[in-house]
């Protein structure tokens, strides 16, 4: 069986790096953008499995990637993990409406995240 390719679209540079190790030691290929038209740019071209998306990024923000990622029939199945920095029921709202399949806070423990993206990836629709 194929690796499983995970998208990671963060602006944070280091976020990324450990989003990156942490899932490539997990055994999954990591493709990474550092804002919303690249990471759109890079669902598109690289057709990953699950996208790990965070919310506050300049420019276009987490949620306009995800309505926009929702809306294109090419990735519309893709599933979509929002991750904020607070737990702010008001921004969980705003990523489920957005089209998010699951919501995280970013700080939390790594095997939260494993757990949310192996869920994810169970009930991946075919696109």
């Amino acid at each position: 069986m194929a690796k499983r390719k995970i998208l990671i679209i963060d602006d944070e540079k280091l976020v990324r790096t450990v989003l990156t190790d942490l899932l490539q030691m997990k055994g999954y290929t990591v493709v990474a953008a550092e804002d919303g038209p690249t990471g759109l740019a890079a669902a598109m071209k690289e057709k990953p499995n699950a996208i790990i998306l965070d919310v506050t990024m300049p420019g276009m923000d987490g949620f306009e990637v995800c309505e926009a990622l929702k809306k294109d029939v090419a990735t519309t199945g893709i599933p979509v993990i929002i991750v904020t920095a607070s737990d702010d029921a008001h921004l969980t709202k705003k990523a489920f409406k957005a089209g998010a399949d699951f919501t995280l806070v970013k700080a939390g423990k790594p095997e939260g995240l494993l757990s949310t993206l192996h869920l994810a990836l169970s009930l991946a629709r075919p696109s």
